[in-house]
């Protein structure tokens, strides 16, 4: 603060308690407080600067909507659907490589509809400068039966953009933010909302949770990732939909029959930037492990890239930070006797099934909207997510060899459903519901 702000605050305080009764006090504090921060230089605070970024995300003009765009969106796409679907446009997110299961799984419909003769438009609308070549070549390496398609990467003015697409017969949004995309791409005979987590649950309760919320009112048609999620936004917002069931790739995801460590290897998915996976409850049960067992265990992390010396694991875990290749990823879990992770999201962890099918044994935090799947004492083992409690079931899968094959052979029985099968079933019900 200057010389002559503290003089000025300095005259008001000598005359603002001249006579000041005790019980106003405090306006005169509130008052002083003000005066403070007018005169002082200002700081942003990290608060501060989070609030004014969202405040520039939510200003873009893609999501200022009203009712008559929701009530025209729904008039245009309410009328029958073509007794043969020949095109499709898809809303894609940019995405920095094919390692994410998210993307994969939208890649694995579009090429359904693909090799079932649908043209598929794949729009890219938040990165005007992407390299449409490199997404060619993975699509090639990934789903090389992807053929008769397009990409369209839209510029800043996303708004009119849309209006010069051309039509399709049905139409895909696949995250929240493409909901708004496609609630003005009126183009289409059917519109479908690809979900494959509850959104808003990104975000704390406030103007970005609200905006995410709200696409689930729009009145597209669900293609929702688990039965479980399904439930869970239909009982809460009434969105109607069909679910499917995610696959494993067991050509990836397989056993290694010869697996012998000499002490126990534990695998903890670690994304410290996605308050879903809730890094901090599990770093503290690493701990707790690690104070009990020792030297008896291994524990090895991977799924982001953080610093373990902050932590005070370093030199006690192996951290394997972000691994961009599936095949590396599929390696580490075949030689893992024990995997657990945490989802407080309403849509069941890959981890689950993928360290099933390697040969671990799991445990995640007790979460209503998966026990579709999870099975507590059956195919895996459940706990609160207080570090302790973690710590506890992990301990008992440590202790007992025979629980830990018990559960693997469980799980792997659940693991029956292919991709094959599941997208052919929603390819069914597109064409035909």
């Amino acid at each position: 603060m200057s010389n002559a702000a503290r003089k000025a605050l300095q005259v008001y305080k000598n005359q603002g308690f001249k006579g000041v009764a005790q019980k106003s006090r405090s306006t005169f504090r509130y008052r002083t407080r003000a005066l403070r921060r007018q005169l002082a230089p200002h700081k942003e605070t990290l608060e501060g600067k989070s609030l004014r970024e969202e405040f520039d995300f939510i200003s873009n003009s893609m999501f200022q909507i009203n009712s008559d765009d929701i009530q025209f969106s729904q008039q245009s796409s309410k009328g029958p659907k073509p007794e043969t679907i020949k095109s499709a446009t898809w809303f894609v997110p940019y995405y920095d490589h094919f390692g994410f299961n998210g993307i994969q799984t939208i890649f694995r419909f579009i090429e359904k509809l693909s090799t079932s003769g649908v043209k598929n438009r794949i729009v890219i609308y938040d990165n005007p400068t992407m390299d449409t070549s490199k997404m060619e070549r993975e699509i090639a390496d990934h789903f090389p039966g992807t053929k008769d398609y397009e990409i369209i990467v839209f510029g800043d003015d996303k708004l009119k953009d849309i209006k010069k697409l051309p039509p399709s017969d049905i139409a895909f949004c696949t995250i929240w933010m493409s909901a708004y995309l496609l609630l003005r791409y009126n183009q289409t005979k059917h519109k479908y909302y690809f979900i494959q987590d509850y959104e808003p649950l990104f975000y704390v309760a406030g103007s970005t949770y609200a905006l995410a919320e709200s696409t689930y009112r729009f009145g597209f048609t669900g293609i929702v990732n688990t039965p479980g999620l399904l439930a869970a936004i239909n009982q809460g917002h009434g969105l109607k939909g069909v679910s499917f069931i995610p696959a494993v790739n067991h050509s990836l995801y397989y056993p290694d029959p010869n697996r012998n460590n000499r002490r126990v290897r534990i695998f903890f998915y670690a994304r410290p930037f996605n308050p879903r996976n809730a890094f901090n409850l599990g770093i503290l049960t690493i701990k707790q492990l690690l104070d009990k067992y020792g030297k008896a265990i291994e524990v090895i992390t991977a799924g982001a890239e953080w610093n373990e010396a902050q932590y005070g694991l370093k030199g006690k875990i192996t951290n394997l930070g972000l691994i961009k290749s599936l095949d590396e990823v599929a390696a580490l879990y075949r030689t893992c006797d024990i995997g657990f992770a945490f989802m407080l999201n309403k849509h069941t962890t890959y981890q689950m099934m993928e360290y099933s099918a390697s040969g671990m044994a799991t445990v995640m935090n007790n979460n209503e909207d998966h026990h579709w799947l999870h099975k507590d004492g059956k195919n895996c083992l459940l706990a609160e997510p207080s570090p302790n409690a973690m710590a506890e079931k992990i301990g008992l899968l440590i202790d007992d060899p025979a629980l830990r094959n018990k559960l693997v052979h469980e799980a792997q029985k659940s693991l029956s459903y292919t991709w094959d099968q599941q997208t052919e079933m929603i390819w069914n019900e597109i064409k035909n519901g």
